[in-house]
């Protein structure tokens, strides 16, 4: 299936939002598990992983990614294209990878909160770059 890369911009917000919606999904189904001081502490550790993973990881893949989709020379792209083969592969990884840790007893769901809170916040940001990069420079005004 192909796209306009404009489309595949609007398309990647929407990945990156689906799978933020997931992931604090995920983490408001363990909130049960807290006291309301445990539940402060783990939002708190949860918005540092959000930080770091946004500053260090994130946002510099996603501006990579927004900048190589908007210099596509072709008319309609892939929706493949939406990350290098190596992101995809990165991708699908962390999919299995917190898939497994969840559904094991090997990281109690006390701690995983705080990653899946934490990334999922970073999954928001992430999906506003790409919806401020179409909105700036797709939207007629």
């Amino acid at each position: 299936m192909r796209v306009k890369k404009n489309n595949l911009i609007l398309l990647t917000g929407f990945i990156w939002l689906w799978a933020c919606i997931v992931l604090l999904f995920r983490s408001y189904t363990w909130v049960k598990l807290f006291t309301e001081i445990e539940l402060l502490k783990a939002l708190l550790i949860g918005t540092v992983v959000a930080i770091v993973k946004t500053y260090l990881i994130f946002s510099k893949l996603n501006l990579k990614n927004i900048k190589r989709i908007s210099n596509f020379k072709e008319k309609f792209i892939s929706i493949f294209k939406f990350h290098l083969p190596k992101d995809q592969l990165l991708i699908v990884l962390m999919i299995v990878g917190g898939s497994f840790l969840r559904k094991s007893e090997i990281i109690p769901k006390t701690y995983m909160f705080s990653i899946y809170f934490g990334i999922g916040l970073a999954m928001l940001y992430s999906s506003f770059l790409y919806f401020k990069f179409f909105i700036k420079n797709y939207i007629k005004q």
